[in-house]
């Protein structure tokens, strides 16, 4: 015996995963950067025996790097007033 899900059809999750990262902008993916950054720098200080103090550093400059990029250097336009 199977259950009907009643409602909507149930999306494929791989389909669902492409479907939020399309719709993704850059802006979004740059946010992205920040936290990765320091999952490297956490992976890095216990897999190589990298310093906390300076895998926690270079993961602050790459942050910083990518705010100022997003902000400064690529700042978001208002797609909407012409």
């Amino acid at each position: 015996m199977y259950e009907k899900p009643i409602g909507r059809p149930e999306r494929d999750p791989l389909e669902t995963l492409v479907g939020v990262l399309t719709a993704a902008d850059r802006y979004d993916l740059v946010l992205a950067v920040i936290p990765v950054a320091f999952a490297v720098a956490l992976v890095a200080t216990h897999a190589f025996g990298v310093a906390m103090r300076h895998a926690v550093t270079v993961a602050s400059v790459v942050g910083v790097l990518a705010i100022a990029d997003a902000c400064y250097l690529h700042p978001p336009t208002d797609q909407g007033s012409a």
